[in-house]
């Protein structure tokens, strides 16, 4: 067939940008061709597959520069389904089950492309333009006849400026063409098709290559397009659109101001919704890969509000309070005080609320905002802070301490996890873990920077109602000295004044940036994005300000526009 045929007659060609030229650095390789190259790799953490170079520098203390970051990230799986459903119309192939385009692929990983990996992606272009030219997504792709003179060339230009997110070289336009001339000569539609294969195969299609190289001080000054395809997938997860990708043509992506613009114009479409979610699951601790999303199970005996049904609403909802926050132009206090929810009738009991009254979608309610203030003090969250059985102080205060409030602790010692409630008469959870903790080599950590705010969350059961009294009979204590820093500590009584202490807090809203950076950048916490989270965290603490401008404000930073190169 003329697609495998394109294999072998073109192997060696490179579709890399400017013929594969620019230096790569540590986490890059070889030039990149039309088969695997050693640096088609991804970094830990992405969020739209950008890779970043680690750092074991200290976190919390500026060091201006700008860290080094990859130049040829490969696309995470989420947005090589999103690029196919933008360019091309494809949410699902039926040679493929009715599964998405990536579910050919493998997941996502860091590192340097494997056979495996690489034969996924052949195997979805191949399916994909199959599918497009018999469909009427053909029409996406090319919109003449195959066999009319220079429609195939037009086409080339037209879709590649598309799939590659910049112009194609002369060289690159007739290398396509020569798919029209192989032998024996293949009919115009398998040539259209065997085209759209080799764009989809095309690591210029797979990577996001930044190999502009004109300076701006000692770093490297992303051209237009490179600053169009950070913006796109930083914010949207997928191809530019055509208002930004004219203005990548008119290079009008060079001036700080110039990005904000486009990006401020993006925050306001819907498409940023799935990058609000994936970012809430990272700083929420509820993205896929984590561990605490396997809570979904708890004791029907003794919660009998709760269902196997319950757990996916519960966490939609959060998602949706999140979303309701962000996009509704709230501030950083009210991720900890916004009393919206959102239920359905899997999920309107844990609140006390009559499941009759609901539907399977969700609804926004308005909660008690005495005890439902913000997100942490959702069913969802609560439930997978949870055990199957009882609440957990530990983990809903090792939660608070280190991913809200930004505080670190060490690791637990060894065997602290399979340690045994010692025993003795307990009338509440509280008391076990009293107990449980109290040896000299937990006490420090537990006593001081863990359990407090958990115990405060005690007055949320299992899976997230409110309670009164504790499952083991005796009344809830809902008090405890919280340290909001490593050093300083307040008295808390209830929910509501451990979410306005923590929305009042400076370490939890440099911690939020630090997430937010991290996301954004898909870099490791370093010493030169501290200076950007140091910059963010200082907006945060403006009077009025949204949390959706500070998506808008790391734009206008000097790490988004501008790279380095690592040693």
């Amino acid at each position: 067939m003329i697609k495998k045929r394109w294999l072998l007659a073109l192997g060696a060609l490179c579709f890399a940008p400017a013929a594969c030229t620019g230096t790569l650095d540590s986490s890059g390789g070889s030039g990149v061709g039309a088969g695997p190259a050693t640096g088609m790799g991804t970094n830990p953490g992405s969020a739209d597959g950008y890779g970043g170079s680690s750092s074991t520098q200290d976190a919390s203390t500026c060091s201006p520069g700008i860290p080094a970051t990859s130049q040829i990230p490969r696309v995470k799986n989420a947005a090589y389904d999103a690029m196919v459903r933008d360019l091309l119309g494809v949410t699902a192939l039926a040679s493929a089950g009715n599964a998405p385009p990536s579910s050919l692929l493998v997941p996502d990983f860091d590192g340097s492309l494997s056979d495996i990996a690489w034969n996924g992606y052949l195997t979805a272009a191949d399916k994909i333009a199959a599918e497009v030219m018999a469909s009427a997504n053909k029409a996406k792709f090319m919109s003449c006849d195959p066999s009319a003179e220079a429609c195939l060339t037009e086409t080339i230009k037209t879709f590649g400026r598309k799939a590659f997110r910049r112009p194609l070289t002369d060289a690159e336009v007739t290398s396509f063409l020569r798919l029209n001339s192989l032998t024996p000569k293949g009919t115009p539609a398998e040539v259209a098709e065997a085209i759209l294969y080799a764009f989809l195969a095309s690591p210029s299609f797979i990577l996001l290559p930044e190999l502009a190289q004109d300076k701006e001080g000692t770093a490297l000054k992303l051209s237009s397009y490179e600053v169009a395809t950070r913006l796109s997938f930083l914010l949207w997860g997928t191809v530019p659109d055509e208002q930004l990708n004219a203005a990548a043509d008119a290079g009008q992506l060079v001036s700080k101001e110039q990005i904000l613009a486009q990006a401020q114009r993006m925050l306001q479409s819907d498409k940023l919704t799935p990058t609000l979610s994936n970012f809430f699951h990272r700083y929420a601790g509820i993205e896929s890969s984590s561990h605490w999303v396997n809570n979904a199970t708890h004791d029907a005996t003794k919660y009998p509000r709760f269902n196997a049904a319950a757990y996916a609403p519960l966490l939609a909802e959060i998602d949706a309070v999140f979303e309701n926050v962000v996009q509704g132009g709230g501030s950083f206090a009210d991720l900890f005080l916004s009393n919206v929810g959102f239920v359905n009738k899997d999920s309107a009991a844990l609140y006390g609320l009559d499941p009759a009254q609901y539907t399977a979608d969700l609804t926004r309610v308005e909660l008690d905002a005495t005890r439902r203030p913000g997100l942490f003090t959702r069913a969802g969250f609560l439930s997978t802070f949870a055990h199957y059985d009882a609440t957990s102080p530990i983990l809903r205060g090792a939660f608070i301490t280190t991913n809200v409030l930004g505080i670190p602790l060490g690791q637990p010692p060894a065997g602290a996890l399979q340690t045994p409630i010692p025993p003795g008469n307990y009338t509440s959870q509280r008391q076990e873990i009293e107990a449980l903790t109290s040896p000299g080599t937990c006490a420090g950590c537990h006593h001081t920077l863990i359990n407090p705010s958990g115990y405060v969350l005690e007055r949320y059961d299992a899976v997230g109602s409110w309670q009164d009294t504790d499952q083991l009979g005796g009344a809830i204590d809902g008090t405890a000295d919280v340290y909001l820093t490593p050093t300083v500590s307040q008295h808390i009584s209830s929910p509501l004044e451990l979410m306005t202490a923590i929305a009042g807090a400076p370490g939890a809203k440099r911690y939020y940036a630090q997430a937010l950076v991290a996301f954004a950048s898909s870099r490791t916490p370093n010493a030169n994005d501290a200076c950007t989270v140091d910059q963010l965290s200082r907006n945060l603490a403006k009077d009025g300000y949204r949390l959706l401008d500070l998506l808008a404000d790391y734009t206008e930073t000097d790490s988004f526009r501008l790279r380095t190169v690592a040693n």
